[in-house]
């Protein structure tokens, strides 16, 4: 009977490692090193329970000796069934002893048969239980703990419980763990709503420095936006009264401003600061976030950007003195995403390439040798982003573009994450299309998107949040009765390139392209367009399109602006009727 009853139970743990969580090769290659990991476990200590809970023996029943060494999972799995709710967090956390003496696929059946058994207990666990779990599973496996059934169905439970009993340690303790389940929907969600329950109550002048900066990051990484005027102040405050001597946390709170889109002259003011005083505590990783931060308010100041360009250059001319690491392992101080991210600052900015006294060839080397590193191959957008980011910056590179698109693994990737990143990928094919067709005979399948069609009308969501170019289309309508315009449409011209513009149909067919230069796509000094607008500008002269560009910064009564637009409009159709003229001479 006995020998029949453990045979049920190889065979139910043969079917159950077809759903397994994790398989061996996860743990293979797994590291918890950088700045984020380093934080994450800052938190994790902050908000963890005391060191007594783990230590003191008297409040756990069993013993490490009766679960480890593990020589058969499903006796193992059989084992658990044993053990308290209570006691499950403590041997999670003592599974970090034996994963040094086990094989790979042993550790993986043991994490497996944890995290199975626990999530049959979440529905009848107790607030600390449950917490007990994570915290265990926090310390096993800090980087893979979202993957886990335990981690998506405890989270929903835990905000359910935390209402029964609602006191700040706990409500911290949700925080952290929440925040944790980044890129993914349902985690958004849940967290939108636990916030939009509770942060009023525990916002307040009682939160200290360090809760805040959990909050701050658990709302960047599950990507909510909070429209509360308290919340955006303290962060502003916090960003620029910062004194604390761990960049990682100054960093997440710029982050957090960034993503929530609040603009001040003091956090500005702070990063000059920092950039002159504490520059050799950023390595390239923090620099290339605090620069997105100046690149998505589109501020122009020189001298702070001088600064960051200055502290960049130094990381970039390291990195192509570097050479490759025998061991294969890759850097985390200089990752291709924070290349990405800084050369897109630069390009939003409009900053040229040779403004950062760099060579060209020896930049894109570096890019190419993290293509071989296969830095790139399970993030495509980013070498997307990166390639484009050069194109607007005056260096379009068609090898980059065979490396993306010739690539099978990038391609199928593409697919996986097609709504993410297919509209930059049409856009660098538009780019293509239009400055280097010579590409489309060079890399085989490169698919053509109809790159530049001028009557291409323009959708409402490009057009709504634009006020200065309602304002444009109005007076342009009060010019009719003085001159001779038939017809007035909103267009897009270059495919995936979202900036609306302006097409006036002339009586004779003559037609005017504008565009029109508004807080959107103007740098703050109100006369520089961004990249993405002086990318727009070149592909249409490219494509043989005459534009003029209207800058509503500078224009403050509807008068100035007629005036202007009807000057514009009539040397128009005077260049134009010469040309004609000329032409039939």
């Amino acid at each position: 009977m006995l020998k029949l009853f453990r045979s049920v139970i190889r065979l139910e743990w043969r079917q159950s490692a077809l759903y397994s969580t994790f398989r061996p090769a996860e743990f293979h290659f797994e590291t918890s090193d950088g700045e984020s990991g380093t934080l994450i476990h800052r938190f994790s200590r902050h908000i963890a329970l005391t060191k007594r809970d783990f230590t003191d023996p008297t409040r756990f029943n069993f013993k490490y000796s009766s679960f480890y060494p593990v020589y058969r999972p499903d006796q193992f799995l059989e084992q658990l069934s044993a053990i308290s709710s209570h006691d499950m967090g403590k041997l999670i956390s003592m599974t970090s002893d034996f994963r040094g003496k086990a094989d790979v696929r042993m550790y993986t059946d043991v994490v497996n048969a944890l995290d199975e058994e626990c999530e049959t207990r979440v529905d009848r666990a107790e607030f600390r239980e449950l917490v007990g779990m994570m915290h265990g599973f926090m310390y096993l496996l800090p980087n893979k703990i979202t993957k886990l059934k335990t981690y998506r169905k405890a989270m929903p439970r835990l905000v359910e419980m935390l209402g029964r009993n609602v006191n700040r340690k706990d409500f911290m303790t949700v925080l952290f763990f929440l925040g944790l389940w980044k890129k993914n929907a349902a985690g958004s969600r849940l967290m939108e709503q636990f916030v939009g329950e509770y942060l009023g109550e525990f916002l307040n002048d009682e939160m200290e420095q360090m809760d805040f900066v959990i909050l701050a990051n658990a709302l960047y990484k599950t990507s909510v936006r909070i429209k509360d005027e308290q919340f955006r102040n303290r962060l502003a405050e916090e960003i620029a009264k910062f004194e604390d001597t761990d960049m990682a946390l100054f960093i997440t709170l710029v982050k957090c401003a960034r993503m929530n889109r609040i603009h001040s002259d003091r956090i500005v003011d702070k990063l000059r600061n920092v950039l002159q005083s504490q520059s050799e505590a950023l390595d390239f990783r923090g620099l290339t976030h605090l620069f997105a931060y100046v690149a998505d308010n589109l501020i122009k100041d020189d001298q702070l950007t001088n600064l960051f360009l200055e502290e960049c250059r130094k990381h970039l001319e390291a990195e192509i003195l570097t050479q490759p690491e025998e061991n294969g392992l890759l850097p985390q101080n200089f990752r291709a995403k924070d290349l990405a991210t800084f050369l897109w600052s630069c390009s939003t900015l409009s900053i040229a390439l040779e403004d950062l006294e760099l060579d060209a060839n020896e930049l894109k080397e570096v890019i190419f040798r993290k293509v071989e590193n296969g830095e790139y191959r399970y993030i495509p957008d980013t070498l997307v982003d990166t390639c484009l980011s050069l194109w607007m910056m005056c260096h379009p590179s068609v090898d980059l573009m065979s490396t993306i698109f010739g690539d099978r693994q990038m391609t199928q990737n593409f697919m996986k994450d097609r709504a993410k990143i297919e509209s930059r990928r049409d856009l660098l094919l538009a780019c293509a299309e239009i400055e280097r067709p010579e590409a489309f005979k060079i890399i085989s399948k490169l698919p053509r998107v109809r790159a530049f069609q001028l009557d291409r009308p323009a959708p409402d969501y490009l057009v709504k949040s634009r006020r200065q170019l309602q304002r444009v289309v109005s007076c342009l309508q009060s010019l009719k009765d003085k001159l001779p315009i038939s017809e007035i449409e909103l267009n897009l011209p270059i495919r995936a390139l979202n900036i609306a513009g302006l097409l006036v149909r002339m009586e004779n067919d003559e037609v005017v392209n504008l565009d029109v230069l508004d807080r959107a796509y103007c740098l703050t000094d109100k006369q520089t367009p961004s990249g993405l607008m002086l990318l727009k500008q070149r592909l249409l002269n490219k494509a043989g399109v005459e534009t003029h560009l209207i800058n509503c910064l500078q224009m403050e009564t509807d008068d100035e602006m007629i005036q202007t637009l009807a000057a514009i409009i009539q040397r128009s159709v005077k260049a134009h009727a010469t040309r004609e003229t000329r032409k039939a001479g």
